[in-house]
């Protein structure tokens, strides 16, 4: 038996030291002959393990293997860099087997060694958690001696794994890769995760921040590169998040007087654009600057510009307090005056009054220009608070008129995506929904092609699948569902790649796509779930025998052409072709509203059974609206095992008769079902009633309110429902009312979206929608500040006498009694609302606010309910 013999059989096992040890044993020709052999040994590997998934050990022992064997750095860095030789998450094992490869390695030279380290760090991503490879470009590096790698991902990955705080002083890297931090973007973001050892050395009792503090006040690093590094990050830009720890940085350095003095003009320029907690620091700086009076008129002029131009209230308090503080010590009262004008114009009542009491108070010492310019700007003030400056400037004059306001957008419908057109198209789109989220369009056009495609030939169908996706689908057995987001189960996986019959491969992947809205629960089943679970079973056994799907939609909101319908059912007919029961249910709750009688009187000259059932559907208006309901439980039920989810709105929908369709879409309030689970698999219910909203959101509501925490795409939902017709009432306002709260920025974006277009259509259920919010927010269900922001984003847009009807009817229920504390956000709801009534011009007192403003006292909440009231009575 040969040395390479022995040394497989020991990477066969992953016997590391082994390994090691029958590599430093071969000569130079024994090496290469065994660098050869890399690539059939892994090959061998893989088919003896199922699904060809190695060992973890197993994968350690190859890269050894091919480090101590292969001459080249290059070709060397690239083994170790294998996609199918990637280590798994770093443990105690990671450091055996960079202890091992620095053994395997030593004895070539340390030029070999550096170049293979950088080049593995090179093909580090900032993205990727790609810790082992990090730590084998280390330890190469540390072995070799000299400069560390620094690309990118290099110095994430020092950043994320590399060395703890309190390791900081002895670490080799630490001179090279501080400047880095401030340079290489995710920096920040990895140290503001506390998840990772290296944002916080719970051993040591200090962070990184607090570490590079110390080492800057040892002499160890130049203090004043790391105050430069943070600014210049900052002018940078970023999120919040990403900059978040340079925040921290910044704070424990805290600077001195003179070094603030010296990057004045930096955080001057930080003001305008910066996150807030950016700008804060900045304006902290500024104005300590200007405390020791080395802020100049000009900088002075910019910083107050600048902050008083945001929208952050917070940041614009803070510099109205401070122009107020200074305007008579820095003796620039007229240029105070001149800055706080912009806030007239703000949408904040409480900072307009702010802007007018600064005005007054200075008035008696400002110049005549200056006096002018507030007579000016004061036009466009509310008549109380034009009189306060009238009386403290002299007259203003009232404005000419309101200005007219800005349209919310026009509603467009979303068209249906072009079909697949080649089966090049179909296994592209295929690989791509693998890895896709759920979205319910492009799983019904890839069905329908699949059908299509499938029928005019099977072979060639299986052959296309095959070559887009063979880490899926390949012919020796193997399979990985791994980065997918398709949650298949490794049942279903197996069926896919070993077709039990011609027509199995095509009928799995059918399921395969289907798996998103079809996941059945062994103990309770939505109604929507089970009508497209039996659609999906229906489909894979018709795939390869039937032409066409009956329900595919022909427009976006999951309607079907009445004229295309009855197109597609007479060419089953003339080929003597039956669709299947799931499909031609689908296909008519997919129907219109509105059918052109011409169409109704086609369907009538259809002859077999399924087409005068149709045609009778057609002629008989389709289904008729049911009666829906929804209330509000006072004590939730906890659903969804241990994730707190809380079922708090039931819902029912009566109809009537015992057909399939009434079966399916009839929904009962005296069960709750605890389905919660399945608000992850709800995108397509809306797609199945696009003529009935109501009677979806009434399906919807017991497995998608309560979910504003977890996101579960509730905003999408809703721009569904919004492209749907039908009645919009309780069930639909509340739905959206739940989106507008939730947690993901992106869904809250979707909800005003899905706000703007019901109102394009005028079809917004606007009372519903508040009563809503009011409800859940007097029960304590909702985060009520984010409704207020989603409101303001719809006012913003145009939707102002919307906002109104919403803000209206939202308003009597979380207005609190007497003694009780108000629910964050509900003065700025007050606020908002006096801004629509002043656009819109509505008029008429609202008891309940009426009577927090009769109460007296200063907080907000009273002060903003008075001038609501004020506006609404006058």
């Amino acid at each position: 038996m040969s040395a390479r013999d022995d040394l497989w059989k020991a990477v066969a096992v992953g016997n590391l030291p082994e390994t090691v040890r029958l590599v430093a044993a071969l000569d130079d020709s024994e090496r290469r002959a065994a660098a050869k052999e890399l690539r059939g040994e892994l090959k061998r590997l893989r088919a003896a393990y199922r699904y060809g998934f190695l060992d973890r050990t197993v994968i350690n022992a190859l890269l050894l293997a091919g480090a101590g064997t292969i001459g080249g750095p290059a070709a060397a860095a690239t083994w170790l860099c294998r996609s199918d030789l990637r280590p798994w998450w770093p443990g105690d094992a990671t450091g055996r087997l960079c202890e091992a490869l620095c053994d395997v390695t030593s004895f070539r030279p340390a030029e070999w060694r550096a170049e293979v380290a950088h080049r593995v760090a090179a093909r580090l991503r900032t993205t990727d958690d790609d810790l082992v490879r990090w730590h084998i470009a280390a330890a190469l590096a540390r072995s070799a001696g000299g400069a560390p790698p620094v690309s990118d991902g290099f110095v994430v990955g020092w950043a994320t794994d590399g060395v703890s705080p309190g390791e900081l002083a002895d670490d080799p890297f630490l001179e090279t890769l501080v400047p880095k931090l401030f340079e290489v973007d995710g920096v920040g973001a990895v140290l503001s995760r506390p998840s990772f050892r290296n944002g916080w050395d719970t051993a040591g009792g200090q962070s990184w921040a607090t570490a590079l503090t110390g080492l800057a006040r040892a002499g160890r690093l130049d203090r004043a590169a790391l105050l430069d590094g943070c600014v210049s990050r900052f002018l940078r830009g970023g999120t919040p998040h990403d900059l978040r720890w340079f925040v921290q940085l910044h704070e424990a350095l805290e600077p001195t007087d003179d070094e603030a003095t010296a990057r004045v003009r930096d955080y001057v320029r930080l003001l305008p654009a910066a996150p807030p907690t950016v700008a804060d620091l900045a304006l902290g700086q500024v104005r300590r600057v200007d405390d020791l009076e080395h802020l100049d008129t000009a900088l002075f002029d910019e910083a107050a510009g600048a902050v008083l131009f945001r929208t952050e209230k917070k940041l614009v308090r803070a510099t109205l307090t401070w122009l107020d503080r200074t305007a008579r010590k820095r003796d620039r009262v007229d240029a105070t005056l001149r800055a706080v004008l912009v806030v007239l114009g703000s949408d904040d009542l409480d900072l307009r009054e702010r802007a007018v009491k600064i005005l007054v108070r200075h008035a008696a010492k400002a110049g005549d220009t200056a006096r002018e310019e507030v007579r000016e700007a004061a036009v466009g003030l509310p008549t109380d608070l034009r009189a306060t400056v009238a009386a403290a400037f002299g007259e203003v004059e009232a404005a000419a008129g309101p200005a007219p306001l800005a349209a919310p957008p026009p509603f467009t419908p979303r068209e249906w995506p072009t079909p697949i057109g080649s089966l090049t198209e179909l296994a592209d789109e295929f690989a791509d929904l693998v890895h896709a989220e759920e979205q319910w369009v492009r799983a019904e056009r890839f069905l329908g092609a699949l059908v299509e495609f499938a029928h005019r030939d099977l072979d060639a169908t299986r052959a296309a699948l095959r070559k887009a996706t063979p880490w899926l689908i390949d012919h020796d057995g193997a399979s990985s569902w791994h980065g997918t987001n398709w949650g298949v189960s490794g049942i279903t996986l197996r069926g896919l790649t070993h077709p039990r019959s011609r027509h199995e491969l095509i009928n799995r992947v059918t399921g395969f796509v289907r798996e998103q809205t079809t996941r059945i629960s062994q103990w309770a089943e939505p109604p929507m779930s089970r009508l497209l679970g039996w659609r999906a079973r229906e489909l894979a056994s018709a795939v390869g025998r039937t032409p066409f799907l009956l329900a595919t939609p022909t427009r976006g909101s999951g309607h079907i052409d009445p004229d295309v319908l009855v197109g597609r059912l007479e060419r089953l007919e003339a080929a003597g072709l039956e669709p299947g029961a799931a499909d031609v249910l689908l296909a008519k709750l997919r129907v219109p509203r509105e059918i052109d009688p011409a169409t109704v009187a086609r369907a009538r000259t259809l002859t077999s059974p399924v087409g005068r059932e149709m045609a009778s559907w057609l002629a008989g208006g389709g289904l008729l609206d049911p009666v829906v309901e929804c209330r509000f439980l006072d004590e939730p039920i906890v659903v969804a095992g241990g994730l707190g989810i809380l079922l708090q709105v039931l819902a029912s929908a009566d109809v009537p008769g015992d057909s399939d369709i009434a079966r399916f879409c009839a929904l009962a309030s005296d069960r709750p079902e605890r389905c919660q689970q399945y608000g992850g698999r709800t995108s397509s219910w809306p797609s199945v009633l696009p003529s009935h909203r109501e009677l979806a959101a009434a399906h919807l509501l017991p497995h998608v309110a309560g979910t504003e925490d977890h996101g579960w795409g509730q905003g999408g939902l809703v721009l569904d429902l919004a492209e749907a017709d039908g009645p919009a009432g309780a069930a639909t306002g509340t739905l959206l009312a739940c989106a507008l709260v939730n947690r993901a920025p992106q869904e809250r974006a979707n909800a005003v979206e899905a706000f703007l277009a019901f109102g394009g259509r005028g079809q917004l259920p606007a009372a519903e929608t508040g009563a809503a919010l009011g409800h859940l927010t007097a029960l304590g269900r909702i985060t009520f500040s984010r409704a207020v922001r989603s409101l303001t984003s719809a006012a913003d847009a145009g939707a102002h006498a919307d906002v109104w009807a919403t803000a209206a009817a939202a308003l009597p229920h979380v207005l609190p009694a007497p003694g009780e504390r108000a629910a964050a956000g509900v003065p700025d709801l007050l606020g908002l609302a006096t801004r629509v009534a002043e656009s819109t011009g509505v008029r008429g007192a609202i008891p309940a606010v009426a009577d927090v403003a009769a109460r007296g006292g200063s907080s907000r909440l009273v002060k903003e309910s008075a001038r609501l009231h004020r506006t609404l009575a006058t």
